[in-house]
């Protein structure tokens, strides 16, 4: 028998059952998700537009599905005719039967890779391009200038305007895998978070239900309107790199490059760069109430200061008049004592000239001249006295304002030594974050990478399994081709499947393992299945 007959016939004999059973794939997930959409609330003319890039994304998973099906099918209907036999009689060697079908199963996988690495992340990026003329479409036909957006996953908030604590003209979208499903408007509202911080409080009046409208109307259809309202929103985990999925292969691979380039540079790295963040958060959130209380301590120093200083210009300026007040007390008694003296020379002067005024009267009326003089001296002796008791009651409080601005001045001199320390710890806690971070994404796009490459191998592996899965049940019937391959993927490669990528996500297990564990898996049964068979 000819090679290359034979291994066109094998070709076609798989071909004949691949394609109905891709269909029929297709259709099912398709009618799946469908279904799902519409029990969300995306409306028929939406569905159709997306339906598309829903058949893009539902290829890779209905390839190997269908390659299963079809091999089972193929290579048990020639077990059961037995062809096998009678290639086997005819000196044939096994692997002749399985070497095309097995080259198939390889250009399959290279399809589906290719999928996986590049078309699938353009179709998201088309959707979300759709989605996001659909949101400018409805905000412009109701006349919103969106200045403000706030993501509370899965919802979009747009807010045109803000008055105080009062938002105006509010366009809320809620999304479903990249889909809008549901759109409120209303004229005015608020948004509260409550205590817990476990969902938001949304707050609106004079508005309507909207439906997205993917047809060529102008107007979204109106599904109902309110005058007031309260929404409360879930505050869930958002989509950490949601971009991802908007990237090709080889763009992850280029980005994973630059991340591993950036990390090359570091001698150590964490463990556990989760615990690592929260960790670093609550020591960012200890420095910052640290630094809190510095500045509070910081601003009742400079006041102290303030008013110390101001005390002391007060003081200084006491001083600097109770000094010339001392003068003028000090010239009204050298005054005084010069009318004194002057007093003295004019008696003498008329005990000279004996004067006919009698001698008793002159005495009495220079001494009266005489007390009275020694009399403003001794009020000004009393006032010089007060003023320099004033002077060095000023030069103590001077001298103790200055004392206390010297202390508290040491004291803001520790506290900003002790906030350039906390600044340092803020630097170091933030770098952490940024190299945990860093170390999140590289692992993160190392997921995503072999997320792209694993799905492809399935088409080869499934097809390993089918061969001599086929050969081993000796049966044509479409019924048991399709049981073998629900059993296989429902029951043992899509389990594995999801919990390796969440054993993958919780950075404590390696990604290979966990991401390739159904494809190696796949691979034990078919060897092991291929070592039975090549034994009879």
């Amino acid at each position: 028998m000819n090679i290359q007959i034979l291994h066109k016939y094998l070709v076609k004999e798989l071909f004949r059952t691949f394609l109905p059973s891709l269909l029929c794939f297709e259709f099912v997930l398709l009618l799946g998700f469908s279904i799902q959409l519409l029990h969300k609330g995306l409306d028929v003319p939406s569905l159709f537009s997306v339906l598309p890039y829903m058949a893009l994304y539902t290829m890779p998973h209905a390839l190997p599905t269908s390659l299963l099906t079809a091999t089972v099918m193929s290579y048990g209907r020639l077990s059961a005719d037995n062809e096998i036999t009678a290639i086997k009689v005819a000196g044939i060697h096994l692997h002749n039967l399985v070497t095309p079908v097995v080259v198939m199963g390889i250009l399959f996988s290279i399809l589906a890779l290719y999928l996986n690495a590049e078309v699938l992340p353009r179709s998201y990026y088309k959707v979300r391009q759709l989605q996001e003329r659909a949101v400018k479409k409805v905000l412009a036909t109701h006349f919103i200038t969106a200045k403000k957006k706030i993501d509370f996953y899965p919802y979009h908030i747009f807010i045109g305007s803000v008055e105080s604590s009062n938002f105006k003209d509010i366009a809320v979208f809620e999304y479903v895998d990249d889909y809008i499903v549901n759109i409120l408007l209303a004229e005015e509202g608020e948004i509260e978070i409550d205590d817990d911080g476990n969902q938001v409080f949304l707050t609106l009046r004079r508005g309507e239900f909207l439906k997205p409208d993917s047809g060529n109307s102008v107007d979204s259809p109106t599904t109902g309107s309110f005058e007031e309202a309260v929404f409360k929103i879930p505050l869930r985990k958002t989509v950490r790199h949601s971009a991802l999925k908007y990237t090709t292969l080889t763009n992850l691979i280029e980005l994973r490059r630059e991340i591993d380039n950036k990390l090359s540079s570091i001698d150590t790295q964490f463990k556990d760069p989760e615990k690592t963040i929260k960790r670093a958060r609550k020591g960012i959130q200890l420095v910052d109430d640290k630094k809190s209380e510095i500045k509070v301590k910081l601003l009742k120093a400079e006041k102290k200061i303030n008013d110390s200083e101001t005390n002391i210009s007060k003081q200084e300026g006491t001083i600097k008049r109770a000094k010339f007040n001392l003068n003028i007390y000090e010239n009204y008694i050298n005054v005084a004592k010069g009318n004194i003296r002057k007093l003295a020379r004019e008696k003498e002067s008329e005990e000279e000239l004996e004067s006919q005024e009698p001698k008793q009267n002159r005495e009495e009326e220079f001494a009266k001249n005489i007390t009275l003089i020694k009399k403003i001296i001794n009020k000004e002796k009393r006032r010089i006295k007060m003023t320099n008791r004033k002077i060095l009651v000023s030069k103590r409080l001077v001298d103790e304002e200055k004392e206390e601005v010297e202390k508290i001045a040491l004291e803001v001199e520790e506290l900003n030594l002790n906030n350039k320390n906390l600044e340092k710890e803020y630097v170091i806690l933030a770098e952490q974050i940024a190299m945990a971070e860093k170390q999140k994404l590289r692992r993160e796009l190392s997921i995503n990478i072999h997320k792209r490459l694993s799905p492809s191998l399935a088409s080869l592996s499934f097809i390993l399994i089918g061969i001599p899965l086929g050969i081993m049940t000796r049966s044509s019937n479409m019924l048991v081709s399709l049981g073998i391959s629900f059993i296989l993927i429902l029951f043992i490669y899509y389990p594995l499947v999801a919990t390796g990528l969440v054993v993958a996500e919780s950075m404590s297990f390696p990604i290979i393992p966990s991401v390739w564990g159904a494809n190696i898996v796949n691979l034990i049964i078919s060897a092991l299945l291929f070592r039975k068979i090549f034994r009879q």
